[in-house]
């Protein structure tokens, strides 16, 4: 979403309503009422804007090379914790803990403020498009339902990565009007804010929007709430002592809604060809497989700054050297490698991922030589191949190794100039089959977010992290140079797989507890 319509939106911060501190204290409404917005489709267009530009800017903007402003979340939250990306030597404590496994309270990206004001927006769209209509009748059903699916969604996805980043939390539905009423609440459960509001707002958002219509891969449509719907419950059936194979069948059901919808809606159900991979990341919206992206426009909004390629050096996110050494060794029947990484022993641009940018590295420098800000950077949240992967794992953990076996390889194969393929007889055990999954997942969605996600999903944390981490982690002789090894791997699974609730969160809200192992 645009800055041009971001600032239209800025009503709702001028009146202090539906949005957040950078922690979880409220600010309620000062002597305006919102009943005085909320009287044409302009307002609801704003208010909008303002939904999409909060989460747009948590994900990907403003961040910098010291790593202290806001953005960036996308990959710290979902990548850094993982063994593909590790804290380069310009960095702060902040990134350096996240992956090495010693998160604390004051690091930075452990505030949950800007999801929580995505969510608060969200709340007073919601009460107020419904009031729309009797001012403006030019608000027909269809664009006030699309609008309301919106902001579900929305809503939805924040809570939905709070649940995946912190576990519990506080539930905030309506907002917060009255400064008499207290902006302090207790967590409630993860599986409750799963049952009781993620997987309600995403059906409610699913019954509203409109059906059929073309998407648009910058607005949250009928295929992105579809395939919400089915990442979450790809969480829920992960739970421990919670999640059951029925979570998985209710998964694989919302991608097959997903992939009727692709095949129907105008686009295809078909990959971006192999020759073409790129598009996805530099015009999704020229590509059939691209299902949302976030839109950043750098001549509006000014530099992404992704901590994976904040400029042309000194980045606070590198490649794990080890990863980089594994990925170059396919560069001669993987197709991705050369439009992802920098191979070449001459530059060696290990701090840097390309696949978001129309760059080359050649031996002479990278091609085109341009300023860190002159690029636009459109970060997928879902695009179909995440999709396939994803129901290849659904299917792998309800022993549906067939099924599992054919979307995995629909990947796999685009991918490889050899015409490589898994078999069955490969890939004959639920484990093996899985462990084929991830390591796909690891190449094809390389800085997408999705990582360590995926690691806590599929119970893969300790042992894709252990080793990693005993690295990482490891003590180098200042005479000899060799390094001797951590040996604790990954400590205090599963709760530090959550992250500490923030400093800022646990002084304005006196009804918070410190998430464990913190």
């Amino acid at each position: 979403m645009k800055r041009t319509l971001i600032i239209v939106a800025l009503f709702i911060i001028a009146i202090g309503v539906g949005s957040c501190k950078k922690d979880i204290s409220l600010n309620p409404s000062s002597g305006v009422t919102l009943d005085a917005y909320f009287k044409n489709q302009k307002d609801i267009t704003a208010s909008l804007a303002g939904i999409y530009s909060a989460f747009q800017e948590e994900m990907e903007g403003a961040g910098s090379t010291n790593d202290e402003g806001y953005g960036g979340r996308y990959h710290y939250w979902g990548d850094l914790r993982g063994e593909t990306f590790l804290n380069s030597t310009f960095t702060s404590n902040s990134v350096i803990e996240m992956s090495r496994n010693t998160l604390e309270f004051a690091n930075s990206y452990t505030d949950w403020g800007g999801l929580y004001r995505v969510i608060g927006r969200a709340n007073v769209g919601i009460q107020y498009y419904p009031t729309v209509p009797a001012n403006d009748p030019n608000v027909t059903p269809t664009i006030l339902n699309n609008a309301l699916a919106q902001a579900y969604a929305l809503r939805a996805e924040s809570y939905f990565y709070i649940v995946r980043v912190w576990g519990d939390a506080p539930m905030w539905t309506a907002p917060y009007l009255d400064i008499t009423t207290s902006g302090s609440k207790a967590k409630t459960k993860q599986i409750t804010l799963i049952d009781s509001l993620i997987i309600p707002d995403l059906n409610k958002a699913y019954s509203l929007i409109q059906k059929g219509q073309t998407p648009t891969v910058w607005y949250v449509g009928e295929s992105a709430i579809c395939s919400m719907m089915a990442d979450v419950y790809m969480w829920r059936a992960a739970l421990p002592g919670i999640g059951t194979a029925a979570d998985y069948q209710t998964a694989i059901s919302w991608y097959n809604k997903l992939f009727v919808l692709k095949a129907s809606t105008g686009s295809t159900l078909a990959l971006e060809p192999t020759a073409t991979w790129k598009n996805n990341f530099i015009t999704p919206a020229q590509s059939n497989e691209p299902i949302w992206s976030i839109y950043w426009d750098y001549t509006v909004n000014g530099c992404a700054c992704i901590p994976v390629f904040v400029g042309l050096s000194n980045n606070p996110v590198q490649l794990d050297p080890n990863f980089q050494a594994e990925y170059k060794l396919l560069k001669n029947v993987d197709t991705r490698v050369l439009k992802s990484i920098d191979t070449l022993t001459t530059l060696n641009h290990i701090n840097m991922l390309y696949k978001y940018y129309n760059l080359t590295p050649t031996a002479a420098g990278i091609t085109p030589v341009a300023s860190n800000q002159n690029f636009n950077v459109y970060l997928p949240m879902y695009r179909l191949a995440d999709a396939y992967l994803s129901v290849a794992e659904a299917y792998a953990q309800t022993n549906d190794l067939v099924n599992a076996l054919k979307y995995l390889n629909l990947v796999h194969q685009r991918a490889r100039t050899d015409g490589d393929k898994y078999t069955a007889a490969q890939l004959s055990t639920q484990a093996t089959m899985i462990n084929a999954i991830l390591l796909e997942e690891k190449y094809e969605l390389l800085g997408e977010g999705k990582r360590f996600f995926e690691l806590i999903r599929t119970n893969h944390v300790n042992t894709i992290m252990d080793p990693v981490l005993n690295i990482r982690n490891g003590v180098t002789d200042p005479i000899t140079k060799i390094l001797t090894p951590d040996t604790k791997g990954f400590q205090d699974a599963p709760n530090r797989f959550y992250w500490p609730v923030s400093q800022n969160a646990l002084n304005a809200n006196t009804l918070l507890k410190q998430n464990p192992g913190y």
